[in-house]
């Protein structure tokens, strides 16, 4: 298990790193965040002194903006948490826990990614996340089948 451990170490603690990263991002800046993964919010402002019906839409536009930007922090928080959590057990040396963790992450989360990117026409952003996910994936499954050898 010597060498692979350590590559999935360095895996892990890259993910928990940029997991970091994504989250503050996402906290803190939301609307560059959501530019960044791929799906930017409308960022039209303005009430126009008579409104018509494509303003009426603006308007519908502009308050689902207002309500998805602290959605999307909240998100973020739980990206950071995630990072967080991963830099914790790794200081603990847990990593078959790092391992269960981030095999359902890498199929889950990065799958769901590129299902919706993909339905928003961004099937090279939806690939960007699936790849990269379902090596972490397997690369995690193989720690936790390898400790479970071992025991």
């Amino acid at each position: 298990m010597g060498y692979l451990l350590h590559v999935f170490q360095a895996v892990s603690l890259t993910f928990a790193s940029l997991a970091i990263g994504t989250g503050a991002q996402a906290t803190f800046d939301p609307i560059n965040f959501s530019k960044s993964f791929g799906l930017a919010l409308n960022t039209t402002s303005g009430s126009p002194q008579y409104p018509k019906e494509e303003d009426v839409v603006l308007s519908r536009s502009n308050y689902q903006q207002s309500s998805t930007k602290p959605y999307i922090s909240l998100m973020g928080v739980r990206q950071l948490a995630t990072g967080v959590l991963i830099f914790t057990f790794a200081y603990q040396g847990k990593w078959t826990e790092i391992a269960t963790i981030l095999s359902i992450i890498g199929i889950l989360v990065a799958g769901t990614n590129d299902v919706y990117l993909s339905r928003a026409g961004l099937q090279g952003k939806g690939v960007f996340h699936a790849l990269p996910g379902a090596f972490i994936s397997t690369l995690a499954w193989l720690i936790v089948r390898m400790d479970k050898k071992d025991e």
